[in-house]
C-alpha cells in the first residue's frame, strides 16, 4: 500500500485532533523517495488538507529512498528554530491521531532534556497485533537489553517526541538512516543524561507494514554486533 493511500484519513484525523487541542504545532510530511507520481498524489492530499489546516506544511520529497532515520531527521531539520518539541509518528495509523496528541501533551509538560516514547509493552498499553509480531518484539527487546544493557521495553514503536534543544545539540552525531534511528536516539539519550520515558499506548496493527523480515534481520544483526550508536 502506498503512503498516498494511507495518509488522507490519518492526516485529516490528526489535524482535527491538533486543532481541538489548541496546541501550536507544525505538521511536516516527508516522502522517502517514492517517486514522482506518488509524491504528486501526496501533494494533492496535503494541499486539500491545507485549505483548512494551515499548520500543515508542503510535502518534503527526498530524492531517493534512504530510510526512516534519514526521513525523520530531514523533517526535523525543517522545523522552525523556535520549536521546543520535535517528534514523529508513522503514517499508517497504528498509533491513532488521538493517541499521538495525548503523547504530545505529555511531552509538552516535560522539562529539561527528555525522550518520550510510545510503548506497546509499558503499563497501560493496549496493543492489538499478531502473535508473531509479539514474539519478534519481545525477542528484539531481549537482544537490545543483552547487547546494550538498557531496559527499554519497546524501542521501535513508531511515535516519539523529544526535547528539540537536546536533539539540535547532538544532531550531527546521529548516523542511522534506517530503522536503527529509534535505538540510536535511546542510546544517545542514555549517554548524555537525557531522561527516557515510556508511555503505554493503544496500538492497532495495520496491514501493509513496510517493516519486512529482511529489515528485522538487518536490524537484529546490527544490535548483536553493537553497530548502532558506535
Amino acid at each position: 500500500m502506498n503512503e498516498s493511500e494511507r495518509v488522507p484519513v490519518f492526516l485529516q484525523s490528526l489535524c482535527q485532533a491538533i486543532e481541538t487541542s489548541g496546541f501550536s504545532v507544525g505538521v511536516q510530511l516527508v516522502d522517502d523517495g517514492s517517486g514522482a507520481e506518488e509524491v504528486e498524489r501526496l501533494r494533492k492530499v496535503v494541499a486539500k488538507c491545507r485549505d483548512r489546516f494551515r499548520f500543515v506544511t508542503e510535502v518534503y520529497a527526498m530524492q531517493k529512498n534512504r530510510g526512516k532515520g534519514a526521513a525523520v531527521r530531514s523533517g526535523w531539520a525543517l522545523a522552525p528554530d523556535e520549536a521546543k518539541v520535535l517528534g514523529f509518528v508513522d503514517a499508517d495509523g497504528s498509533v491513532s491521531a488521538s493517541e499521538t496528541v495525548r503523547l504530545l501533551k505529555e511531552a509538552m509538560s516535560e522539562e529539561g532534556a527528555y525522550l518520550l516514547m510510545a510503548s506497546r509493552r509499558a503499563a497501560g498499553a493496549k496493543a492489538h497485533r499478531s502473535l508473531l509480531r509479539k514474539w519478534v518484539a519481545a525477542g528484539f527487546a531481549y537482544l537490545v537489553k543483552r547487547s546494550y544493557g538498557i531496559g527499554v521495553m519497546d524501542t521501535q514503536c513508531g511515535c516519539k517526541f523529544l526535547d528539540a534543544a537536546w536533539f539540535r545539540k547532538h544532531d550531527w552525531e546521529f548516523r542511522e538512516e534506517g530503522f536503527g534511528l529509534d535505538l540510536e536516539l535511546i542510546l544517545k539519550a542514555k549517554a548524555t543524561g537525557c531522561r527516557l520515558r515510556e508511555v503505554g499506548i493503544a496500538w492497532h496493527e495495520e496491514p501493509g507494514s513496510k517493516v519486512g523480515v529482511a529489515d528485522v534481520w538487518t536490524l537484529g544483526k546490527a544490535v548483536l554486533q553493537r553497530r548502532i550508536g558506535s
